[in-house]
């Protein structure tokens, strides 16, 4: 699915490339530790390409970790308070290392369950207080962003880059 995407992301003339920066893997090692979360296969590809700046491609709105005005102890706690979100609901199933990356109008959540071993998107209702699987997967879901909020609209994003590690 990461070639999908990245086709979709290479071809496109609305990003600016030269821009595009992700994380080493030292310092996805330091947000696994920081956040007490696994970093791998299709996110891990997505962290050490563009994990840190998209180019214009995707926006901080809704991929947090492009949040510039978030700082890593807004990040930190906002994981923690999402964590804390799930169990006082009861979701002891989707308490497997989960890790927020996109938020749409502040109170849908999207995250993984890094501790896992499927790249499964799970969506996280705050209204409801509901879990809902999405059926899709980490690329899956972000190929489904690009084309809402890219392709279809034939715009360029703000260029969005956040930090989820240097203070």
């Amino acid at each position: 699915m990461e070639n999908v995407f990245f086709e979709l992301f290479n071809e496109s003339n609305l990003i600016n490339k030269e821009l595009i920066k992700g994380y080493s893997n030292d310092e996805i090692k330091k947000i696994e530790r920081l956040y007490n979360i696994d970093i791998k296969d299709d996110f891990k590809y997505f962290m050490e390409n563009m994990g840190r700046c998209d180019g214009g491609l995707l926006g901080d709105d809704p991929i947090i970790l492009y949040r510039k005005a978030w700082s890593v102890r807004t990040h930190f706690l906002f994981q923690i308070d999402f964590f804390n979100d799930l169990q006082e609901i009861g979701a002891w199933d989707f308490l497997n290392k989960p890790f927020v990356f996109s938020l749409e109008e502040e109170t849908y959540y999207y995250f993984l369950q890094t501790g896992s071993n499927s790249q499964e998107v799970y969506f996280y209702s705050e209204n409801d207080k509901k879990v809902i699987p999405t059926g899709m997967k980490f690329f899956e879901y972000l190929i489904d962003l690009t084309k809402k909020n890219c392709f279809k609209l034939n715009k360029r994003q703000r260029v969005s880059q956040g930090e989820l590690i240097i203070v």
